[in-house]
């Protein structure tokens, strides 16, 4: 059985009255769930106000049916709230904090973490970067990843929750994933946010600018983004493990791909970049085959390859062999915003949080969080 370390138990207690609750996804469309704890499970219908206590033991199967939610010989309505005082729930082996809530849509389940900002920041941030980083690169961190979350409270709200705990939000690990240094960055910062002209800053994070942040018009056609999004040259750069990248992509799956997305085109003979943004990405790829030229935006068609594949569109050159063609890049992610390799050298250097906040959001102001 897991030992819950002391720190972390004490810090239970401090944000047990997060005043900001949020919902997270952190299962969908499941079949059944597990869920367990060495404490009570207190659940409560949240239709009929109906209270059930389950003793502790190993794990309780939760199963859809026609009528509601079963747990055990329980039956429940289409939605249930789940806690216990004084451990975490465990939903299929995984330790949550706060209150669980299940609903059940057509014969499938949805569980979703009900949870304070800060409690959630805590399996946030050791999954976004290593905990191992200076200290004032995880504080920059957390107040990035803070601010993102307010800012985007209910984008999945005709779901049901606010957020979900992929990388279509923010990363989520749960309580299991909690580190005592990224932890300890949240309630260093806790409730700071950045703000712009009195609203909350539309932020956001990747791995590796490698050199220059970007524009977000050039990435999304975001029509005259804010000033503090515009892009920044990184002055100093060491080597991160994104610095050199290398893809190889066959003309084959070029062609299997793009034609799944609805572009009509025959054989690939190659494949070529046109233009650069000022942050030095490729604005455009170009693919040559038997029926013509198709012009790509970068970002799309790093979209369609993969972003794991093509890491970045910063592209230094595409290499064309009689097989396929091969993309030597440099950097991990879409560029905007704050880049967190960038962050831990200027950590690394004797900047603070405030000062690397400053560098990669130029006009934003670091306040309290007004929710």
């Amino acid at each position: 059985m897991r030992i819950v370390p002391i720190f972390f138990l004490l810090v239970s207690l401090v944000f047990a009255r997060d005043p900001q609750i949020i919902t997270v996804a952190i299962l969908s469309g499941a079949n059944s769930v597990n869920i367990s704890c060495r404490g009570k499970i207190f659940a409560v219908d949240m239709s009929q106000n109906r209270k059930s206590v389950f003793p502790p033991r190993n794990s309780y199967l939760v199963l859809p049916s026609p009528r509601g939610i079963k747990i055990r010989n329980y039956l429940f309505s289409n939605m249930v709230r789940l806690f216990a005082k004084k451990d975490f729930i465990r939903v299929n082996g995984k330790s949550y904090r706060d209150s669980i809530i299940i609903s059940q849509k057509k014969g499938l389940l949805t569980v979703i973490n009900e949870i304070g900002v800060e409690g959630y920041l805590f399996g946030v941030l050791p999954r976004e970067v290593s905990p191992k980083w200076s200290f004032e690169a995880l504080k920059a961190q957390a107040v990035v990843s803070r601010t993102y979350i307010l800012k985007n409270l209910g984008r999945f709200k005709s779901k049901g929750y606010d957020l979900c705990s992929s990388e279509i939000s923010q990363v989520y690990g749960g309580a299991d994933c909690e580190r005592e240094n990224t932890t300890k960055a949240v309630i260093g910062t806790q409730g700071e946010v950045l703000y712009y002209r009195g609203k909350l800053a539309s932020v956001y994070f990747h791995a590796d600018a490698a050199g220059h942040t970007e524009n977000p018009k050039f990435v999304w056609g975001t029509p005259n983004p804010p000033a503090y999004l515009k892009g920044v040259k990184e002055k100093y750069r060491k080597k991160s493990p994104y610095s050199d990248w290398r893809t190889r992509i066959s003309y084959r799956e070029i062609a299997l791909a793009l034609r799944e997305k609805g572009y009509h085109l025959k054989r690939v003979r190659r494949v070529a970049k046109k233009g650069r943004t000022p942050s030095g990405r490729v604005k455009e790829i170009i693919v040559y085959s038997d029926s013509g030229k198709i012009r790509i935006p970068s970002n799309k068609f790093r979209t369609i390859f993969g972003t794991r594949n093509i890491k970045s569109t910063k592209i230094r050159k595409i290499t064309n062999t009689r097989a396929g063609a091969i993309f030597y890049g440099q950097g991990w992610g879409h560029g905007v915003g704050f880049s967190q390799w960038g962050a831990k050298d200027l950590a690394e250097r004797g900047w603070n949080y405030r000062k690397i906040l400053r560098f990669y959001f130029p006009g934003a102001k670091i306040k309290k969080s007004k929710g």
